[in-house]
């Protein structure tokens, strides 16, 4: 059987089906890198209320508002939720409240 690629010296040699495997494996991680990227794009452009953000999370609107101002312990360090206030209501983007999450939930 002959082995897929042959090093010699600083020149690497494969099959030319070996090769085609990784550029397809390469373009598979690349175009996974792409997906994530817009998802993230697409979660910081989505805005969301107060109430319904307090929803995604599982607390109540008081507490994440709580979060907003004062922060919240976690590890040992305090973290705060980005949010803008407009009026009498916060905004707060899907991004960093995904985020804020995800800190709670290692906590």
């Amino acid at each position: 059987m002959n082995p897929d690629y042959s090093i010699v010296g600083n020149t690497i040699t494969m099959r030319l089906d070996y090769m085609d495997k990784l550029m397809e494996k390469v373009a598979m991680v690349a175009a996974d890198a792409a997906v994530e990227k817009y998802k993230e794009e697409m979660m910081r452009d989505e805005k969301l209320s107060s109430k319904d953000a307090s929803i995604k999370i599982g607390v109540s609107k008081v507490t994440l508002i709580r979060y907003i101002t004062n922060g919240k312990k976690i590890g040992g360090r305090d973290y705060k939720l980005k949010a803008t206030k407009t009026g009498r209501d916060y905004i707060i983007s899907r991004f960093d409240l995904e985020k804020f999450r995800a800190r709670l939930e290692t906590e």
